[in-house]
C-alpha cells in the first residue's frame, strides 16, 4: 500500500530539541538520552527518513510509516516497510533503516514510566500487550509486534497524531493533560486495529504453526509440501487454504519472501558477496536469488549492497559534521 501525501517537513512536537543524536557507527550499537524537557512525550516527523545504522534509545518509540518504501532491521532480521506500517521499538532495542525511497514516518517518543498513563482496563487487550505490553514477543516475519494499517485506518491514525503534534507545538494551558488523552486514543486505536486482525487471522495461524516452524527452521534446505501438511497433519489443499489465509501467502512465497529477507540481513553485514549470500539462504542459483530479491525487496541484490554502503558513509559522514 502506498500512498502519495504532501507532508510538511517541519518536524512536529513544539521545536523541542531533538533526542542525542543516534550515533551512526560500524559495529557498536549507540543509545540516545532523552532531551525532550520535562514532559516525556514528543512527536517527530522524518521526511524523509535516510539510511540510519544501528542505534538504540533509552525510551520507546511508535512509529507509523506514512509514505515510500524502506528496509527497517534490528538484531534479527531484515524486512520491507511501507505506507501503513506500525511497530514499536522498545528501549535498548537496536534497529535501523536502509534502501530508503520517499519514506516518510511519525514517530511518537515516549518514557511510559515518568508518562504515568492511566491505561486501566486497555491493558487487557491482546492488542496492546502485543504491540506495548512488556513482554511482547519480538517481530517475526510480519506476525506479532507489527501492524499493517489499511488506508482508513491509516488515516484515522494520522489524524489523532497530528493533534497530538499541535498540542505539543502550542503548549496551551492544560495542553500536558490533552497530549495524554490523544495518545491514549492512539493506543487503543492501534490496539483494537490488531485485536481484529489477530482475531481474523488466528484460527488459520494456530493451524498452520507448525508448518511455519518447519519453514522458519530450514529455510535454506530442502522443504517439500508434502512434508509442510505432514507437520500441520493436514491435506495439501488444506495447508494451501489456511495459509493463504493467515500469511497472504502461499507456503512457497512464504518461504521465497523468508529466504529473501534473509539475505538481506546477510547482505547488510557485509558478511558474504551475493553468490554467497544465495547459496547460504538456500537458492541454487545466483540469478534465480537476484529475481526473487528484487520481488520482495524491490531491488536487486547489488543495489542493496550499494545504497547499505552509501547510507552508512552518509551516517558516518553526518556524525563527524556533526
Amino acid at each position: 500500500m502506498r500512498h502519495k501525501r504532501k507532508i510538511a517537513k517541519k518536524p512536529a512536537g513544539g521545536g523541542n530539541p531533538g533526542p542525542a543524536e543516534d550515533t551512526p557507527g560500524t559495529g557498536a550499537i549507540h543509545a540516545s538520552r532523552w532531551h525532550y524537557g520535562p514532559f516525556p512525550l514528543a512527536v517527530r516527523k522524518e521526511d524523509p527518513q535516510l539510511a540510519l545504522e544501528f542505534h538504540s534509545h533509552e525510551f520507546m518509540e511508535l512509529v507509523v510509516i506514512e509514505n515510500g518504501f524502506g528496509i527497517h532491521f534490528t538484531e534479527q532480521e531484515s524486512y520491507p516497510i511501507a505506507a501503513g506500517d506500525v511497530f514499536v521499538i522498545r528501549p535498548r532495542g537496536a534497529h535501523g533503516y536502509s534502501n530508503a525511497r520517499n519514506l516518510v514516518l511519525t514517530n511518537i517518543l515516549f518514557n511510559p514510566e515518568r508518562l504515568g498513563l492511566p491505561l486501566g482496563e486497555i491493558e487487557n487487550l491482546r492488542g496492546y500487550q502485543a504491540l506495548f505490553g512488556e513482554q511482547a514477543p519480538s517481530a517475526r516475519v510480519g506476525f506479532r509486534s507489527r501492524l499493517r494499517l489499511d488506508l482508513k485506518q491509516l488515516t484515522q491514525v494520522e489524524g489523532l497524531v497530528s493533534a497530538l503534534a499541535m498540542n505539543l507545538d502550542r503548549k496551551e494551558p492544560g495542553y500536558t493533560f490533552m497530549a495524554k488523552a490523544f495518545f491514549m486514543q492512539i493506543i487503543c486505536a492501534l490496539s483494537r486495529c490488531y485485536s481484529e486482525q489477530q482475531l481474523q487471522a488466528r484460527p488459520s495461524l494456530t493451524r498452520i504453526a507448525s508448518a511455519i516452524a518447519l519453514i522458519e527452521a530450514g529455510y535454506a534446505g530442502a522443504i517439500s509440501l508434502g512434508a509442510l501438511a505432514a507437520a500441520a497433519k493436514m491435506s495439501l489443499s488444506s495447508l494451501h487454504r489456511d495459509f493463504k489465509a493467515a500469511t497472504g501467502l502461499a507456503p512457497k512465497e512464504y518461504l521465497i519472501r523468508l529466504r529473501a529477507m534473509r539475505g538481506a540481513e546477510l547482505l547488510r553485514q557485509g558478511r558474504f558477496n551475493v553468490t554467497e549470500t544465495a547459496m547460504q539462504v538456500g537458492f541454487n542459483d545466483s540469478n534465480y536469488f537476484s529475481r526473487q530479491f528484487r520481488a520482495v525487496m524491490k531491488i536487486s541484490p547489488r543495489q542493496f549492497l550499494s545504497l547499505n554502503r552509501a547510507g552508512a558513509m552518509k551516517a558516518r559522514d553526518k556524525h563527524r559534521a556533526g
